[in-house]
């Protein structure tokens, strides 16, 4: 039963990561070269002793995994989302070109539906 568990598991961790799979290889890459760099900062600092821009040099570093972030998310992230959002919206159309009517199409076509309230006071 766990060997299920487990296999669903990769299957579902898998559908989630397949596309965002290049914008997450691409930030993480960022974020590794931005550490890198201030690493070689703070290694420079302390042969040197000149602490006067170690702050500065730090929120720096905090800005750019931030815009990177933000990045990713506008990116990729708003891509996937549009596109499912395409998607499901096709599906729904593909279920009414099909013939599948349910019988509520009539509801679905109208602009606002009238409350028991407004029907007793269309009959008077």
């Amino acid at each position: 039963m766990y060997n299920f568990l487990k296999i669903g598991a990769v299957i579902v961790t898998g559908r989630f990561l397949k596309p965002r799979f290049n914008g997450l290889l691409v930030l993480i890459t960022f974020w590794i070269i931005v550490r890198f760099l201030h690493a070689e900062y703070l290694s420079y600092v302390s042969l040197s002793g000149d602490t006067q821009h170690l702050i500065l040099a730090s929120v720096i570093k905090i800005a750019l995994y931030l815009l990177a972030f933000l990045l990713y998310l506008f990116t990729v992230e708003r891509r996937i989302l549009k596109r499912s959002a395409s998607e499901i919206e096709a599906r729904q159309l593909q279920k009414r070109k099909d013939g599948k009517d349910d019988g509520f199409d009539f509801l679905r076509q109208k602009k606002k539906l009238d409350s028991p309230t407004d029907q007793l006071l269309k009959k008077k």
